[in-house]
């Protein structure tokens, strides 16, 4: 096979990057950046994060944060936006009293459950998981949080469940962890399945990036890695369909590094993270903020990563 031992590059939107503020809507007129993703209507909905001029604490303190809804019908470009936003802060919620940022879809059913970050006082940080659902993109139903012993981000649900058990990928700081539930709050046979690695480009955190996708050959999952000088690429592997805390097949190379200008200067420099990915009209689509400040897309054909898989 002439493709054999290929590496996996992602190819960048010549028109990226496809998401950025607007200057005249108060609550995203700084930053717009991770979003997840999902085909819902044939079209490609976007959950994404977004920051205006309101701050957490005070002038020099972080600002707050809200999740928008765009669609695209084609992938690429931006055919709907929201003017207001899906999730906003909470003067009632503290667990939300900054706001909520870094969702990630997964559809079960016919239902999309929306992991999201939610954002207080409380702890050291004051990252907590939260759990909304919904069906057409329209009505959302708040779930509260999910796994609240823990402070933490970067955590999606598998697309499906293993053995009647919900499976949620989630990182406690730095690694990737996978742990399980029938009804989204007790967990049980919780394992770390991924870890750092010194001296690479993921020797300082990691995490799942959008969560995983179906294939006929298992569980494809785009990941992000963070090295020691604060540098994000995007990874690739593959995970057991039945087991998918098993990697079958992983590219120690990045599948993307920070190059492109939008991808190296922003609110953060050297930032490319991914909240979500779909498979759509023959390729897959990995959606990434850059910079903390924009949205962007890139591509690779389906049959490519089926070929990548099987090898």
């Amino acid at each position: 096979m002439t493709n054999r031992n290929k590496k996996i590059i992602l190819t960048r939107y010549e028109k990226n990057p496809i998401l950025q503020a607007r200057p005249d809507v108060k609550w995203e007129n700084l930053n717009v950046s991770n979003a997840a993703a999902a085909v819902y209507d044939n079209k490609v909905y976007l959950l994404y994060r977004a920051e205006g001029e309101e701050r957490r604490t005070g002038p020099q303190s972080w600002p707050l944060t809200r999740i928008g809804l765009a669609i695209s019908e084609n992938g690429y470009d931006i055919s709907y936006r929201g003017e207001l936003p899906i999730f906003d802060r909470s003067h009632t919620d503290l667990w939300q009293e900054f706001g909520c940022e870094d969702p990630r879809i997964s559809k079960i059913g016919d239902t999309y459950y929306i992991v999201y970050v939610g954002m207080s006082r409380y702890g050291h940080f004051g990252d907590r998981l939260q759990l909304a659902t919904t069906k057409d993109f329209r009505h959302f139903e708040s779930h509260g949080l999910l796994m609240p012993q823990l402070e933490q981000r970067t955590s999606g649900l598998l697309p499906g469940k293993i053995d009647g058990q919900f499976a949620l990928f989630h990182r406690p700081m730095p690694n990737l962890w996978l742990s399980y539930s029938y009804d989204l709050k007790s967990w049980n046979h919780s394992r770390c399945i991924f870890e750092t690695k010194p001296g690479s480009w993921y020797e300082n955190k990691l995490g799942i990036g959008a969560p995983p996708l179906e294939t006929p050959y298992g569980w494809l999952l785009f990941w992000h890695g963070k090295n020691n000088r604060r540098e994000y690429c995007l990874g690739i592997m593959l995970l057991d369909r039945n087991d998918p805390g098993k990697i079958i097949k992983f590219q120690e190379e990045p599948i993307l590094r920070c190059e492109m200008p939008y991808e190296k200067e922003g609110f953060l420099p050297d930032v490319v993270y991914t909240n979500g990915a779909v498979e759509f009209q023959g390729k897959f689509f990995v959606y990434y903020g850059c910079c903390d400040h924009c949205l962007a897309v890139a591509t690779v054909d389906s049959d490519e990563i089926y070929r990548w898989c099987q090898e």
